[in-house]
């Protein structure tokens, strides 16, 4: 096997592994014991006596051990002849494989190997994902290249004479119960947030004035004062469409000594869908589509404004949503546990904010909570074939899962396709009802817990990709958010037990009492940006209609183009309009889907003409990290 070029051996021998790109030194460590040797690479925040315990117990295969300390990292353990690889529980640690003629190949990226391979895109998994992401287990094992495998979360890669196999270690545990989880989340973010901090010359983070951000730019100022480091950054990006951030996080900066404020400022420029021609032009693209590229002109400003003031590690409040929020879903558990009158209640509650009546908000919980899970893939296999009925607003989200608002778009025959795989799914006997699914071991037989799974995975497909496009400008970005640690603990609480009458947030705010002043938090503000993609949608109209009057998409069969671009002039208000022309988008489009459509087509793009993260690519030529073995 052709070690990569510019690579950095840490072992060698029939199984080496090898680094690319500028690792910190603090984010490789290698221990070893006899003829074992462990690889902990990434933010972790254990010690070395830590390291050394962890190696000895890993010996008797206790592999969730490796697992449980701050931060955000990968494990690769070698004894002999065997190899075992680790990621992380909610997925931006990623681990694929490949299995050329010559054995067993590994990879923190899955670009790497199918440039390596030559491995063609993996059409059906690429669509499932644009139609489909409600159901993770419809690619489970599946990267969007053919033969290149993904690790799923929660499961380890074992490598042995040139022989792979994937085994489970994490395992369902015991709810805790609100105290119990308030005070292990506030545990994990402090670690998580402290090690971050403390590893840095000149720590930075997100402060758009959302009580996520705020909490973790806070517990940042403590531990810049902990650590006798000067100052800690807090950006926030001024949106002119959305007019409050700014205001409200220089309230909270004004609350602490630690805190300096960078106001990065955005204007016409920067606005959603603009500079898509330097996306297509130049970017190298991520690994997966997860990530909007139609803000790129956005992150590439806050990113260079971000190296510009010479920020060594920027932590963002991303993920919080996903570990701390409640998923409407919840009131289908409610419902299985035969709560009627709790179920009610909160029915009404969520039905006075949602404008509808709460009987019915109720109504399509006993509704869920009387279906299993295979009964609910076969309900959406019929949806895809044509004959089921389509799940829309609040009831689309308490459903166990649904097809997403650009599943209108894909082609009869990829519909057709994936019905039938939704039928397959729906009759493997690892789906069964109350049970744990086999391809995502974290994934309960309750929709809310389960939705509260899969928005996690969701959130760390997006902020992977994040941190590869950061990368390639020269900014460590870390998500707290999405540690292990911090997702075990956010999410050992059910998600209905989340959800109380002392305000939102309440486990966040409960988890960082004494940590933080509790008065900080009282200003939050978040910013709504609709505005700002409509009239991103109004000044780009022209270049997005060339970007779909021949698109990769229908060419691999995957979208209808003439629906495409029925929904296009649909949404930027009318055809036939010219670069820079103005136009009024319909309020009904759903904007978050044509950002998907838009994004998948210029990922396609962009692999397509090999701007892409190659096996021999000098460290230069594609800047990032990386890990690439042979076992």
């Amino acid at each position: 096997m052709t070690r990569p070029t510019g690579a950095r051996t840490l072992w060698d021998g029939s199984d080496p592994l090898w680094l690319v790109g500028n690792w910190p030194a603090d984010e490789v460590r290698v221990v070893s014991r006899g003829g074992m040797r462990m690889a902990v690479l990434g933010v972790c925040g254990a010690t070395d006596a830590e390291l050394e315990v962890g190696l000895a117990v890993a010996r008797g295969g206790a592999l969730r051990h490796l697992t449980g300390w701050a931060g955000s990292y990968h494990v690769v353990l070698r004894t002999g002849l065997r190899t075992v690889v680790l990621g992380d529980l909610a997925g931006v640690r990623q681990v694929f494989h490949t299995e050329p003629a010559d054995g067993v190949v590994y990879a923190s990226h899955a670009l790497p190997l199918a440039d390596l391979t030559r491995a063609g895109l993996d059409t059906e998994a690429f669509a499932a994902r644009l139609a489909c992401p409600d159901v993770p287990e419809l690619v489970s094992g599946r990267s969007m290249f053919a033969g290149v495998n993904r690790l799923e979360p929660g499961h380890a890669l074992d490598v042995a004479h040139g022989v792979a196999r994937v085994r489970l270690y994490e395992q369902h545990r015991s709810p805790l119960d609100f105290p119990g989880a308030a005070d292990a989340l506030g545990r994990a973010l402090s670690d998580a947030v402290g090690r971050r901090v403390a590893g840095s010359k000149r720590p930075g983070a997100d402060l758009s004035g959302g009580r996520d951000s705020a909490v973790l730019a806070l517990l940042g100022a403590r531990s810049v004062a902990m650590a006798k480091t000067r100052d800690l950054i807090a950006v926030t990006w001024a949106e002119p469409c959305a007019p409050g951030d700014p205001e409200s996080a220089a309230d909270i900066v004004a609350r602490s000594a630690r805190l300096r404020h960078l106001v990065v400022p955005g204007d016409v420029d920067h606005l959603p869908y603009t500079g898509l021609e330097d996306v297509l032009s130049g970017a190298v693209m991520p690994d997966e589509p997860g990530f909007s590229l139609i803000g790129m002109s956005r992150t590439t400003r806050t990113f260079n404004a971000i190296r510009d003031a010479g920020i060594d590690m920027h932590i963002t409040g991303y993920g919080g949503d996903a570990v701390l929020g409640t998923p409407l879903a919840y009131l289908a558990d409610l419902a299985m546990d035969r709560r009627r009158m709790t179920t009610a209640r909160h029915a009404r509650t969520w039905a006075r904010n949602l404008g509808m009546r709460g009987h019915d908000l109720a109504g399509t919980a006993n509704r869920v909570a009387r279906t299993t899970f295979p009964q609910a893939l076969d309900q959406l296999a019929e949806v895809f074939a044509g004959s089921g009925r389509v799940d829309a607003g609040p009831a689309a989200a308490i459903a166990w899962c649904t097809a997403a608002p650009t599943a209108v778009w894909t082609t009869p025959d990829m519909r057709r396709r994936l019905a039938m795989s939704l039928r397959r799914l729906a009759g493997e006997s690892v789906v069964s009802a109350g049970s744990v699914v086999a391809a995502d071991p974290a994934v309960h037989g309750r929709p809310g817990d389960r939705a509260a799974w899969v928005a996690v995975r969701r959130a760390a497909d997006r902020q992977r990709a994040c941190q590869q496009l950061a990368e390639r400008i020269g900014v460590r970005v870390q998500a707290p958010y999405l540690d292990t640690a911090v997702v075990r603990a956010g999410l050992s609480l059910p998600a209905w037990a989340r959800d109380r009458d002392d305000g939102p947030r309440a486990l966040l705010t409960a988890a960082v009492q004494g940590l933080i002043p509790r008065h900080t938090l009282g200003t939050v503000h978040r910013a709504d940006y609709t505005e700002a993609e409509r009239r991103g949608l109004r000044l780009n109209a022209g270049v997005l209609r060339d970007l779909f009057a021949d698109p990769l998409l229908a060419e691999l069969g995957v979208l209808d183009p003439v629906e495409v671009r029925h929904t296009l002039d649909h949404a930027i208000g009318g055809p036939n309009l010219g670069k820079g022309d103005s136009a009024t988008p319909h309020p009904d489009v759903p904007l978050g889907a044509l950002a998907d459509i838009v994004s998948a087509e210029l990922w396609l793009r962009g692999v397509w003409e090999g701007r892409v993260m190659r096996w021999d690519a000098t460290p230069s030529s594609a800047p990032g990290v990386r890990i690439a073995a042979v076992a």
